[in-house]
């Protein structure tokens, strides 16, 4: 399964947002190896023992089992609804309602994974969480070196590129006029790349204190919390801020999605079948 762009998936037309609920795993094949990839991405941060391996695998299992019970369902119904009100341009509302439904949706699903996490992260020594906090850190930092020496310019127009591209993958072909739309969000997204910096640090320090706490009553309710919000992006010293960001989001995408020629929105169309059928026989499977 090819690694999720988290920046880029969260930041394009409408669609994207089926993305973070799959969070990247549109076909069938992906979604019943995910449980082979989740303990791969938890590899790539810490060392398990054989034990702790074991009984990840273990407890995957059984949250995966559940979410394709409980939360499949739902995201097929959201999908369904999704494909009725695409066959006319959507409203400002809509583009809201959508982003509200499907960002629930993902926090749903973080929340089924909280429950191996929280079993897992409970069992760490101090070393194992270190590991973790000090390659947490070489990520940020890795990123951080990416954005250095580049001019607003620059970092607007590879931002553009990867939404054109995450696009194409579901409209079928982005043209001149709407590439420029996609320049406009890819815009906003660099004038808010200091609140989002800001924003991980405060998720990685109020990680820290979780950490001290994951021995105690209670971790599993409160890693959930913090899945939920990270999921959604929830804050409270930038809720202005973001605000302001999604609004500004909505009313462009609502304008990008009024400008799909009918091939686009047959293309569109297609894609989200494939997806729902993969779904629904995942969810009988």
């Amino acid at each position: 399964m090819a690694r999720q762009r988290h920046n880029n998936s969260r930041f394009s037309i409408l669609l994207l947002l089926l993305v973070i609920i799959l969070a990247g795993c549109t076909t069938r094949l992906a979604y019943n190896n995910l449980d082979w990839w989740l303990v791969n991405r938890v590899s790539d941060y810490v060392t398990l023992t054989r034990q702790q391996q074991l009984q990840l695998d273990t407890d995957l299992e059984r949250a995966l089992e559940r979410h394709r019970r409980q939360e499949l369902p739902k995201i097929h119904r959201a999908i369904d609804a999704l494909q009725a009100d695409l066959k006319s341009p959507v409203t400002f509302a809509q583009m809201q309602h959508y982003y509200t439904l499907f960002t629930g949706l993902s926090q749903d699903s973080a929340q089924v994974l909280a429950t191996p996490l929280a079993a897992m992260l409970s069992q760490l020594d101090e070393s194992q969480i270190a590991q973790i906090e000090i390659n947490l850190r070489k990520k940020f930092q890795q990123a951080d070196r990416e954005r250095e020496g580049k001019s607003r310019a620059q970092k607007i127009a590879r931002r553009t590129e990867r939404l054109a591209d995450f696009t194409d993958n579901w409209i079928g072909s982005v043209s001149s006029s709407q590439k420029t739309l996609l320049a406009e969000l890819a815009g906003y997204q660099i004038e808010m790349e200091p609140v989002f910096i800001a924003m991980r640090d405060d998720y990685f320090k109020r990680w820290q204190q979780l950490m001290t706490e994951r021995k105690q009553a209670g971790f599993n309710r409160k890693l959930a919390g913090y899945l939920r919000d990270v999921t959604a992006l929830n804050t409270t010293t930038y809720r202005g801020e973001m605000d302001l960001y999604l609004k500004r989001r909505f009313e462009l995408l609502r304008r990008l999605q009024h400008t799909l020629s009918g091939k686009q929105n047959a293309f569109l169309n297609d894609k989200l079948v494939d997806l729902r059928k993969d779904i629904a026989v995942l969810i009988h499977q």
